[in-house]
């Protein structure tokens, strides 16, 4: 009897513990091989970019884990379709399995692949497994697609708890008869001993995630709903990297969680507040399935009328952390520093761009996701047009922030923006948020490059007129 051989094409599930599609397949056939593709259309043209270098040292963390169990990772360079092809005939595959994707981009790509491996006379195999549940699976009772989170979030605890669960393990690893050899990249990948930490990046890989996952679970998730909105605070998860590649299932996230809440009931709330959190990421990755125009237009029509009139300067003074709000401006140096943000200032250096500056949420998105370790097409649109008030559930367009007060609120002291502006380190605590209150203002920043309360008037302005003309 002839063996039945499969290709696993690891993607944004670069782990071996609970990988359902890895688990079907390994289920399917006699021998597997793993095979990561650096696909340059998805890459693009800057290696360099934070979520690439992140992408390459779990790569390289996950080459280095199945290696040292003995299998092999074929690391193959371009067009997917054509790469797995020739796979399939080189190691008379039978079965290529791959997890769903959502970006139209992405599904593009995979119809392409499936396409061109029924061709070569293999099959797909291709389950959901960047999320928990798919976007066809939470559905309103009219069988429709859910528009406002709050009514989805409670639809998706109910499947939750509703659904099967089954204890996340790793794959078993059958040594393939077959040893190929990985191109010559041009793409260098890191070893796992030198840290992408040493840039500013957190280490890849599946044992770094669970750590982080422990650390969190264990210092920070009890007073999560207090502290996660505060920037001077490791309050967050910082998940959100190992999320994006699928480093870590997002199913081991409320596995573990919920399991701590159980044993720990004082630190329920936290857990159920976090998990809600990471809710919102499926919430967004089911509208971005729904609609995938999401990504590039508004999801309300009617803001499709309004006019962004920021200029070319201010979007540099923004993008430098230069703008003369100190909130603003140590949130954007950290992400120029580090390739992270903290929500909350993600949210509030969102709103300034959009409505003090009346600069197009698109071109913020843009260099979020260029710019982020964890950039994620569908969080990233869904959260630059919650911001902006053009998406779906978004805040009101009436409610913009105040960034001196947003940083009184959430950095009393001044201790994020101190860390992120060395300018503002001799600044009195009181003039820490309004630097050019000061009787002698710091020379080396700059002062406020617009006045917010003749901005917020402008911008009321400017949406009330594109709803009029939409409506």
């Amino acid at each position: 009897m002839s063996l039945v051989r499969g290709l696993h094409w690891f993607r944004n599930d670069l782990r071996l513990r609970d990988n359902t599609t890895l688990l079907a397949l390994a289920d399917r056939v006699d021998e597997w091989l793993p095979v990561f593709i650096f696909d340059p259309g998805f890459l693009g043209d800057d290696p360099d970019l934070p979520r690439v270098r992140f992408l390459k040292d779990c790569v390289s963390r996950l080459r280095d884990d199945l290696s040292s169990r003995g299998v092999a990772l074929c690391i193959r360079e371009g067009d997917p379709a054509e790469v797995l092809t020739r796979l399939v005939d080189e190691t008379r595959s039978e079965i290529v399995s791959f997890g769903a994707a959502d970006t139209p981009l992405a599904r593009r790509r995979d119809e392409a692949v499936g396409a061109a491996i029924k061709k070569v006379g293999a099959s797909t195999l291709v389950i959901r497994d960047h999320t928990v549940f798919g976007p066809e699976e939470i559905r309103t009772k009219q069988d429709g697609v859910y528009s406002v989170y709050t009514p989805y979030k409670n639809a998706w605890w109910a499947r939750w708890f509703e659904a099967p669960r089954h204890a996340a393990k790793r794959v078993r690893l059958p040594a393939i008869a077959l040893e190929l050899k990985s191109d010559n990249l041009q793409i260098a990948l890191s070893s796992s001993t030198s840290s992408t930490s040493k840039v500013g990046l957190p280490a890849g890989g599946e044992i770094a995630a669970a750590r982080r996952l422990k650390s969190f679970l264990t210092d920070s998730i009890s007073d999560y709903e207090v502290s996660r909105d505060f920037p001077a605070v490791d309050g967050t998860s910082r998940l959100s990297p190992y999320l994006r590649f699928g480093v870590i299932s997002p199913r081991r996230c409320f596995d573990e969680a919920l399991a701590l809440g159980a044993a720990q009931p004082a630190a329920m709330e936290g857990v159920r507040k976090w998990l809600d959190e990471l809710v919102w990421r499926e919430f967004y990755a089911m509208v971005l399935a729904n609609s995938p125009r999401v990504l590039t237009q508004n999801f309300r029509r009617e803001y499709d009328h309004l006019e962004w009139s920021g200029s070319d300067a201010e979007f540099e003074a923004w993008r430098l952390g230069k703008t003369g709000y100190p909130i603003v401006d140590a949130g954007m140096r950290q992400l120029a520093q580090t390739g992270w943000m903290h929500n909350r200032v993600r949210m509030i250096v969102a709103s300034f761009l959009t409505k003090d500056l009346l600069i197009d949420w698109r071109r913020g998105a843009r260099h979020f996701f260029d710019s982020l370790v964890d950039g994620d097409p569908a969080s990233n649109s869904g959260g630059w047009q919650w911001a902006a008030s053009t998406g779906t559930d978004s805040q009101p367009y009436f409610r913009i922030f105040n960034p001196t007060l947003q940083g009184q609120k959430w950095d009393p002291e001044g201790i994020y923006i101190r860390r992120f502006i060395p300018e503002l380190r001799g600044i009195e605590t009181r003039f820490i948020h309004a630097p050019w209150k000061a009787k002698e203002p710091p020379i080396d920043y700059p002062s406020p490059i617009v006045d917010h309360s003749i901005q917020r008037e402008r911008a009321l302005d400017a949406y009330r007129s594109a709803r009029a003309k939409g409506a």
